[in-house]
């Protein structure tokens, strides 16, 4: 494991979550995108050609193995005083709730990202996909959170159209998105953790809303781009102070 980058506000690791979870501190929050299952990395499409058809587009990196979900769920029963968000495929939540509620944690419901601007299923022979899950967990107790009583329904459009850095990251979600769960679920000067962290999307939203940060990526190449758009974050937050 390397030694963790200090940013401001944010502390990020590049290592594999698994190895780094245990040697961290209690976090208030926890907001990930983690990877999902085989099925959808299998079935991951883009774009239409001449002939109206998709095109396979590598992600990148491998699917979410049980091993791993099974460990950040138990690292997160005891190192999560608060909420815990994991995006994933509609098909992927009764195995989070599985695997949450096997560590200790109570299950709440699966919120929904649906997509304003969501595309056509290229084929045509099905219909397309338009939101994703978002799974939600916290300890046991009483909870809290800052959107009363309405549903866990989040409209907002895919990154290509909201707040995306450069296209880069395969499934970068808007930034928009994650500064409203950053704002529902936690408060100003509490601590956020994204054990997947990507091009630090979640990071920027922490930080953008006044939160402290810690990232865990294991990609070298998107461990940069976090780097990058952490500090950019934090020079314009200096500028706007």
């Amino acid at each position: 494991m390397n030694s963790p980058v200090t940013i401001g506000g944010a502390t990020l690791y590049l290592g594999d979550c698994i190895e780094i979870l245990p040697t961290l501190a209690k976090v208030d929050a926890v907001i990930t995108d983690p990877p999902y299952d085989a099925k959808m990395h299998a079935k991951h499409w883009v774009g239409a050609g001449n002939d109206g058809y998709g095109r396979p587009k590598e992600m990148g990196f491998a699917a979410l193995s049980l091993e791993t979900q099974q460990g950040v769920a138990q690292w997160a029963a005891g190192g999560c005083s608060r909420w815990f968000l994991a995006f994933c495929s509609m098909e992927m939540v009764d195995g989070w709730k599985a695997r949450l509620e096997a560590a200790g944690l109570d299950w709440v419901r699966a919120g929904v990202w649906v997509k304003g601007n969501a595309p056509p299923q290229f084929s045509g022979d099905r219909p397309g996909t338009g939101a994703e899950a978002i799974a939600i967990a916290h300890p046991k107790g009483r909870k809290r959170w800052n959107g009363g009583g309405r549903p866990a329904c989040w409209h907002w459009n895919t990154s290509l159209h909201d707040g995306a850095y450069q296209q880069s990251h395969p499934t970068q979600k808007p930034e928009g998105l994650m500064g409203a769960l950053v704002a529902d679920f936690t408060d100003a000067g509490e601590t956020i953790l994204d054990p997947f962290m990507g091009s630090a999307t979640t990071g920027v939203a922490a930080l953008k809303g006044g939160r402290q940060f810690i990232g865990i990526e294991a990609d070298e190449a998107h461990f940069a781009t976090a780097c990058k758009r952490i500090e950019d974050a934090q020079r314009n937050a200096r500028l706007f102070a």
